[in-house]
């Protein structure tokens, strides 16, 4: 008799963050600049002791997490979920959320921190899902949930 296989639950897929791209880019661009000062180098100097292969392995490591790991743009019908779903979350979110005042100088504010606490612990599934939305909405200037933040 055979045992069945538990349901494997798979991760939802992280988007990078553009300093995290902007790292791996600037990474890459460092492994093509080495192999490239190195096409000219002779035998006998440190260069011949440097794995090209190892460095064109690395690179198309680094193409292969850029590739998978940013979001597709969104366009058309998917665009117009994403923003009307970002919408939402703004509204959650910013409901009960301690104000830059209460952040600021929460010892005028008796119980600002537990107000603080409690509302993350609420809405940490929002946040996440906030943020993914930015990193799919705006790669490159992503919205900081600190704008949801009202002055007083």
């Amino acid at each position: 008799m055979v045992r069945s296989k538990k349901a494997v639950r798979r991760k939802p897929k992280e988007y990078l963050s553009p300093s995290e791209r902007q790292s791996l880019e600037g990474e890459k661009r460092e492994l093509e600049t080495t192999i490239s000062e190195m096409d000219g180098s002779g035998k006998g100097t440190p260069a011949e002791q440097i794995d090209v292969g190892r460095l064109q392995g690395e690179i198309k490591r680094l193409d292969v997490a850029i590739q998978e790991r940013t979001p597709a743009e969104a366009r058309g019908i998917q665009k117009d979920k994403y923003i009307k779903e970002e919408k939402v979350l703004e509204e959650t979110i910013g409901t009960g959320m301690p104000t830059w005042h209460e952040m600021r100088k929460p010892s005028m504010n008796p119980g600002a921190v537990r107000k603080h606490m409690n509302w993350c612990d609420r809405n940490q599934a929002n946040i996440e899902r906030y943020r993914e939305l930015q990193r799919i909405l705006r790669p490159m200037d992503p919205k900081s949930i600190e704008n949801l933040r009202k002055e007083k």
